[in-house]
């Protein structure tokens, strides 16, 4: 599997409802902040998009699409000196039984689609560690070609009642997610070092797949340097400057989000687990699972038979709140 496809798979826990929202006339909304991953995509007319803490507002055009990372609150707007209303409420009340919001009266002028993808806790800190908190794709952006025709089918989807909408529309939401990162990643610069960084580096993005390919291999640094086509100095060199870590401290933890997901979602033995993904020994892994989350692995599961289900609850576990 390829490192992004590797790592939404990983981390993605649920998705959120996804919502259409058709509005006619002026309006004005402010949204309280969400622990999650927030995207939307204009399908018709223009929406002024403020995230608090930015410099300025973001104007969104019919086929722009955005994600918002780091869950601040935000407000949307088309017009200036409108009183504000409180849009959670608002679409809370106001949805309809396919997911429809509307304002205003008489045929929509504009057209948002909106949805979110929420992730573990840890899954959210890798992801949100290498994205900004704000990310405007343009519709006129060469970026965003293959953008469009996700977004036509979602405006013709979302919102239709037709049968199997949900799972459309679920699956073109993924479809979506990844086309907006592969956008960030063709315009990513280099001092900006993150894993989708290294990811979009010639050279260390061919370290990152043949590692993704096969995590419980014996890698070394010499190993991936020779995958990347490089000597072991550069490579390491390179490495950190566009990723931010050191090599091995980014395959130990990738190993860790791993063998953590694994021990929440299934049954298998520890031994098992820390030899899937590249430990020899069982105190090794679980020494450096402690190190990196600060609980051991029988924590976690101990955590996992007395609530007697792998629930949510479990991939957001906190020492602190085990019996």
């Amino acid at each position: 599997m390829d490192p992004l496809s590797d790592m939404l798979t990983m981390l993605t826990v649920k998705r959120a409802a996804q919502v259409r929202f058709e509005s006619r006339g002026p309006y004005a909304m402010r949204f309280s902040g969400v622990d999650h991953i927030k995207f939307g995509a204009v399908l018709t007319g223009r929406v002024c998009l403020w995230v608090d803490g930015d410099a300025g507002p973001l104007q969104l055009e019919a086929g722009d699409c955005y994600l918002l990372t780091d869950g601040r609150p935000y407000r949307t707007s088309n017009a200036e000196q409108v009183p504000e209303i409180d849009g959670d409420i608002f679409f809370a009340a106001a949805r309809d039984a396919t997911g429809v919001v509307r304002f205003g009266e008489g045929l929509p002028d504009k057209i948002v689609i909106g949805g979110s993808f929420v992730f573990d806790e840890e899954g959210a800190a890798w992801l949100r560690g290498a994205l900004p908190p704000t990310i405007h794709i343009a519709a006129a952006s060469t970026a965003a070609a293959p953008l469009r025709a996700t977004l036509a089918l979602l405006g013709t989807e979302a919102g239709g009642g037709a049968p199997g909408e949900a799972v459309i529309v679920d699956r073109l939401a993924d479809i979506l997610l990844v086309q907006a990162l592969r956008a960030y990643l063709a315009k990513v610069e280099p001092e900006h070092a993150s894993w989708l960084a290294g990811l979009a580096d010639l050279h260390i993005g061919k370290a990152l797949r043949s590692f993704h390919e096969d995590v419980a291999a014996e890698w070394t640094v010499a190993r991936l340097a020779a995958s990347a086509g490089m000597s072991r100095s550069s490579f390491a060199q390179r490495f950190r400057a566009r990723v931010g870590i050191a090599p091995l401290d980014y395959l130990t933890r990738w190993r860790m989000v791993r063998v953590r997901r694994s021990l929440i979602d299934t049954d298998l033995a520890f031994a098992t687990i820390a030899a899937q993904n590249g430990y020899r020994s069982r105190t090794s892994c679980s020494q450096s699972f402690k190190r990196m989350f600060g609980y051991s692995p029988h924590d976690l599961r101990a955590n996992r038979s007395a609530k007697g289900s792998s629930a949510e609850a479990l991939r957001q576990f906190n020492p602190g709140n085990a019996p």
